[in-house]
């Protein structure tokens, strides 16, 4: 698909082995590796990739997608599901998984290559958010972050970008993901205690000079030197929402959840407006420095996202200024897309109905981009997936701290919007089919999906419905 810089690649190799290796070796990890969990989580991966597999399969007979993609969605969450499942600790899948995304972009076919990398990101995404709910092993993004930010890094330059500086861009990336990943192996005895910050000034500094070295001697392209201060401003930003994270067990404060939208939308604009969406890479590859869950990597992944939304608008959408949202269904659509959001947070809150979770998070980001591409086009979908990735970050960011809210993984949303991106890419080809279908075969369609969502809603309320309802509490007496 992309064939990497030779020199990014050896750095790539030489960096990632040593460090792999040396951590590996001395800290004795395959003493760690069991595989009684593998066993225990078998019947949920199958529960999750079998239905997507099928689903995909049919899609093969209608020439929307090939049969190739529907191999890589199961390898996209074949990988993480073994490397979790077997007790890795997070930091080593990161690298493995990081080195399988490379790999697929420099070996896939450069014409089917895009497919691939949406296909992948669709499995790697379902299985993520699935492992992540059910607390297998734990809830965290750091592993799948690295591959991730590539993945959606090569997929916009393949998709969206300038071809002839494709290579440069992709191998920028990989170079600012390996010094995060560098940076957060060594930087552990160096943090310590550091209470007006030096230390961690001096390392985002280092990583920003390291890429600056990088830009001139191994990919001797000194005109986009200066983007190397906004991959050390995005390291730093990293260390920033450590900060602004709660500690566990800590309640939340309303003041550091607008601070933390405030410097989302700042990089965002900064880079974006500087860089265009090189830039917005970057400030995602810098949070691969974080060592601790919590915002960093969550607004890693919605910087990640924003790029794979780009892609998607411009392969699909006609209109070159864009989403025009005035238009009758994007305007819908963007509802749609909120309202999506705050249903899928509303389960976290639920006791009763967080088991349903992994079904609707799953669920909404397959089903949605699929009906939305038939069922309208290009325009009304990209105005969906935006204001869905929208809500998402404005929830996992604000809302658990805003109103002192303690929704476990509530984070995971931010999971939904880029797995409606990836799948919307793939089920692409449903526009031009729903464009030519007459209106009739729209309406038997929508009739089936009514009645079919009907007796689901039938079917989950006698599943879980009460036998014997409580009766209400008698009112307390007056005293005379």
């Amino acid at each position: 698909m992309i064939a990497l810089s030779s020199n990014i690649l050896s750095l790539f190799g030489a960096v990632l082995a040593i460090i792999f290796v040396w951590s590996f070796v001395r800290g004795k990890v395959w003493t760690e590796l069991s595989t009684k969990n593998l066993v225990s989580s078998f019947r949920p991966f199958l529960l999750l990739v079998v239905p997507l597999c099928a689903l995909a399969f049919l899609g093969t007979f209608a020439k929307v997608i090939t049969i190739e993609a529907v191999g890589f969605l199961a390898l996209g969450a074949a990988a993480p599901f073994l490397l979790s499942q077997i007790g890795l600790p997070v930091f080593y899948r990161s690298i493995i998984l990081l080195a399988l995304s490379v790999a697929l972009c420099q070996f896939s076919n450069a014409e089917t290559g895009a497919m691939a990398v949406a296909s992948a990101l669709t499995g790697l995404l379902s299985w993520k958010a699935v492992e992540n709910i059910l607390k297998r092993p734990q809830s965290t993004f750091e592993d799948i972050l690295p591959a991730f930010v590539f993945l959606t890094s090569a997929f916009w330059f393949k998709v969206g970008g300038t071809s002839e500086n494709e290579i440069r861009n992709a191998s920028l990336v990989l170079a600012s993901l390996t010094i995060g990943l560098f940076l957060r192996f060594s930087e552990r005895p160096l943090l310590g205690n550091d209470p007006y910050w030096w230390r961690r000034i001096l390392i985002a500094a280092s990583g920003g000079l390291f890429l600056l070295i990088v830009i001139n001697k191994l990919l001797l392209a000194p005109k986009i030197a200066t983007i190397a201060a906004l991959a050390g401003a995005a390291y730093f930003l990293a260390y920033l929402f450590d900060w602004l994270t709660p500690a566990q067990g800590e309640n939340g404060e309303m003041l550091k959840g607008f601070k933390s939208l405030v410097f989302v939308g700042i990089f965002t604009l900064l880079a974006t407006r500087l860089f265009g969406m090189l830039g917005l890479c970057l400030v995602a590859a810098g949070a691969t420095v974080s060592r601790k869950p919590g915002l960093a990597q969550t607004v890693g992944i919605f910087f990640g996202a924003r790029v794979l939304l780009q892609g998607f608008i411009s392969a699909y959408n006609p209109n070159v200024t864009g989403i025009n949202i005035m238009h009758a269904y994007s305007y819908a659509a963007m509802f749609g897309g909120l309202l999506s959001m705050f249903v899928v947070s509303s389960l976290f809150k639920e006791n009763d109905a967080r088991k349903y979770l992994p079904v609707a998070l799953v669920g909404a980001g397959v089903a949605l981009p699929v009906v939305s591409n038939y069922f309208l086009h290009a325009e009304p979908s990209g105005s969906l997936i935006s204001s869905a990735l929208v809500a998402a970050v404005l929830l996992a960011i604000f809302l658990p701290q805003a109103y002192d809210l303690k929704l476990p993984e509530h984070e995971n949303i931010i999971l939904a919007p880029p797995l409606m991106m990836s799948v919307a890419y793939v089920s692409g080809e449903l526009i031009a089919l729903g464009n030519n279908a007459p209106s009739s075969m729209k309406t038997q369609i929508i009739t089936a999906l009514l009645v079919l969502a009907i007796i689901g809603c039938v079917v989950t309320h006698l599943l879980t419905g009460k036998n014997n309802p409580v009766a209400p509490p008698e009112p307390e007496a007056r005293p005379e």
